[in-house]
């Protein structure tokens, strides 16, 4: 659709998501695929311009650039017997045996609903693309994920005041810890534990000690375990919030004017509403009707395969604790081996077939938070093994 790769780190795009100050929350050493590292001299965590090179070099070593056809747009898909027809904005329909779903989980941007009408400028973290934006603003940023938090932090050196709005209480992880990126400082301590609990609790302790408790700063007490939720991965915001450059608001109770009321029966006055609120599913080029839905989105066997449908996949819809690099190659060879069972229609494709019609694997989905963002979450261990285990299947 757009005019070159680069999807959500593509700034010259529509569907772009970065701003001068963006940065990677997760490491180097776990976001480069495995057989194609990153440059000696990129920093632990690159920046959205380092990631854009980064993902453009890769698409020429492997040649992905003379495969691509740009600035043109599915408009639909449609199914007949086991080939699909596109349709291009072009005016063009091609066939093809395989479809690969590879949009992006951040089209559509989710606002929450609250009652009243706010007279200010509402923007969704999708649209903040300059700290221009807000300059000598006050501003409200809705929700405590990562975008949230990195445009608070954000905010704080550009606004005249900057207010965050969160649900619940939260963990917050510090980007380094021991000197070494958090995520690989807490791979290290492999099994130096005996369970999994006394692991998380000596996390928990560091982390408190490097001054990484929201509760010491006045925010609500997490209702969930640390690892129960996706890892909100900053060094600033904590930080900020003892200093006064931003100001913890709880949950919204409704809007009047240019002023907002919260659940603690508080308000405030300000110009500028962000709401860092999340995204919906967004696939116009296929009929709805053709997906097996669920809690509002498609219900993917392993987050990857329609259950109903033998011949496309989906890939860019799961997340987990995880950098990119791993779970990329492992899609990617997943996708392989599938189609040359298909092909064979060999006996590990009808095993295949049978277990994604009737499995439900754990992929830990039922340890983290109730939230919309969550559905989609998987204990990236469990997505691995299991992943793995039908990419071995396939090559029967």
């Amino acid at each position: 659709m757009e005019s070159d790769l680069g999807g959500v780190w593509n700034s010259q795009a529509s569907c772009g998501r970065v701003y001068p100050s963006l940065h990677l929350i997760s490491p180097k050493f776990n976001t480069q695929v495995p057989d194609y590292p990153m440059p000696d001299n990129y920093p632990v965590y690159p920046n959205h311009s380092m990631m854009l090179d980064y993902l453009r070099s890769y698409a020429k070593k492997f040649d992905v650039y003379n495969h691509s056809i740009f600035n043109t747009e599915v408009i639909n898909l449609e199914q007949y017997e086991d080939i699909w027809e596109v349709e291009l904005s072009n005016g063009k329909k091609k066939k093809y045996d395989f479809i690969a779903v590879c949009n992006g989980a951040q089209r559509v941007a989710r606002y929450p609903n609250y009652s009243g009408y706010f007279s200010g400028e509402i923007l969704h973290s999708m649209d903040y693309k300059s700290p221009d934006q807000i300059r000598n603003k006050r501003v409200l940023v809705v929700g405590a994920g990562n975008s949230g938090c990195d445009i608070a932090v954000d905010a704080s050196h550009h606004s005249e005041k900057v207010y965050h709005s969160t649900r619940r209480g939260y963990h917050y992880y510090p980007k380094f810890i021991d000197g070494k990126p958090t995520p690989q400082w807490m791979l290290q301590l492999g099994n130096k534990f005996s369970s999994k609990e006394e692991t998380m609790a000596y996390i928990k302790q560091v982390f408190k000690l490097a001054g990484f408790d929201g509760v010491d700063y006045g925010l609500k007490k997490p209702d969930h375990p640390l690892d129960a939720a996706h890892p909100i991965m900053n060094s600033q915001i904590l930080y900020h919030i003892g200093h006064g450059d931003i100001l913890p608001k709880d949950d919204i109770k409704n809007l009047n004017g240019n002023i907002v009321h919260f659940v603690d029966d508080t308000h405030i006055e300000v110009d500028t509403i962000i709401y860092a609120t999340g995204y919906n599913r967004h696939f116009p080029f296929i009929d709805k009707e053709k997906l097996e839905w669920k809690l509002g989105i498609p219900d993917l066997f392993i987050h990857i395969a329609p259950r109903n449908l033998d011949n496309i996949f989906f890939f860019g819809f799961v997340n987990a604790a995880a950098g990119l690099g791993d779970g990329l190659r492992l899609q990617g060879q997943f996708i392989r081996s599938y189609i040359q069972a298909f092909i064979r229609k060999s006996k590990g494709y009808l095993k295949f077939l049978n277990a994604k019609k009737n499995d439900n694997p754990d992929l830990g989905q039922d340890y983290f938070i109730d939230s919309h963002r969550h559905l989609w979450e998987v204990d990236f261990w469990k997505f691995i093994k299991c992943a793995r285990m039908y990419r071995d299947m396939l090559d029967e």
